[in-house]
């Protein structure tokens, strides 16, 4: 079936540049070696919006005012990663997938302060 709304000019259009870093797990090389949990930074670009206060309102405390949503048309992001914007982080808890419909996707960015980013 073919998508019935192309947004990726617009969301082009709206975009930032932002990185993704994303866990890659341990494992063994090609000569038998330990290597460890690699954390790996990937520059992407694509539409960070605020929550709206309505939103956070109806949410019951689970979205606050510094989290973010993600729209972004291209390869998808990976839950768990985190999206690296303007010296803040955000982990991707959620994503709505419209490929049906569209040319995009839509993630749900919670806002990780120092105080609890838990590293690998």
């Amino acid at each position: 079936m073919p998508q019935l709304f192309a947004f990726k000019d617009l969301i082009d259009r709206y975009s930032v540049a932002f990185d993704i870093e994303h866990v890659v797990d341990g494992s063994y090389d090609d000569l038998g070696e330990w290597v460890d949990v690699v954390t790996v930074t990937t520059p992407a670009r694509g539409a960070l919006i605020p929550i709206p206060s309505r939103a956070v309102y109806e949410s019951g405390g689970r979205i606050n005012e510094k989290d973010r949503q993600l729209i972004k048309a291209g390869t998808p992001v990976a839950i768990g990663s985190h999206v690296v914007y303007k010296g803040e982080r955000y982990q991707v808890e959620s994503w709505t997938n419209h490929g049906d419909y569209g040319d995009f996707e839509v993630y749900l960015l919670k806002h990780v302060s120092a105080f609890n980013e838990v590293t690998p």
